[in-house]
């Protein structure tokens, strides 16, 4: 039996990673959906509905290929938390985080070769301890370090490693594609790890 081609839903830099770091050859295709959350949206149903949404767009648009998308959102007060548009929104965010449990659930969603969605949530959840606007600004002087990333904070960043005492959950997860949900999804659509 031939394993069908794989496709990763994302650009991400640590979801390519992690999927290497599986041993699999696939190739990267972002898929382009709309991230809007919609009104009165709970946040774990928006991490499902737009995991899946890039997934189905991807497969409708690769038949015969296996399609695994993920989304990975700060939720923080029940609020979901995108990636900040400019360094002040960045700021605003990291201080709403600042001594508070933050939940960073990641949907995976996996479309086999004949259609068929495989779905799963790693629920993840991090205590950032008491942060201070200089601590703050200091980290967000290079922008590298908070463009592009959900709610400003790059769990794997050096300094934000010394502002976060507990981790609970995946850390994989965490980081946007959790291996125990992903290499199961995987194995469902016929691609063993």
């Amino acid at each position: 039996m031939t394993t069908p081609p794989l496709i990763l839903a994302s650009q991400s830099p640590r979801r390519k990673v992690i999927l290497e770091s599986l041993g699999l050859t696939f190739s990267i295709q972002p898929a382009h959906v709309d991230e809007t959350p919609l009104r009165a949206e709970a946040p774990l149903a928006y991490v499902r509905r737009v995991a899946r949404a890039k997934a189905v767009a991807l497969a409708g648009q690769n038949p015969g290929h296996v399609v695994v998308a993920a989304d990975t959102p700060i939720i923080c007060r029940r609020r979901i938390i995108q990636s900040p548009a400019t360094r002040k929104e960045a700021h605003a965010m990291l201080r709403a985080q600042s001594n508070r449990r933050v939940h960073i659930p990641t949907a995976v969603c996996v479309v086999d070769a004949r259609g068929k969605v495989h779905e799963a949530v790693s629920q993840n959840w991090v205590k950032l301890r008491q942060l201070t606007d200089a601590e703050i600004e200091a980290y967000l002087a290079n922008d590298a370090n908070w463009k592009g990333i959900a709610g400003a904070l790059q769990i794997e960043h050096p300094v934000c490693q010394t502002w976060i005492p507990t981790v609970h959950g995946s850390h994989s997860g965490i980081l946007g594609l959790p291996v125990y949900e992903t290499v199961k999804l995987l194995k469902r659509a016929g691609i063993t790890c």
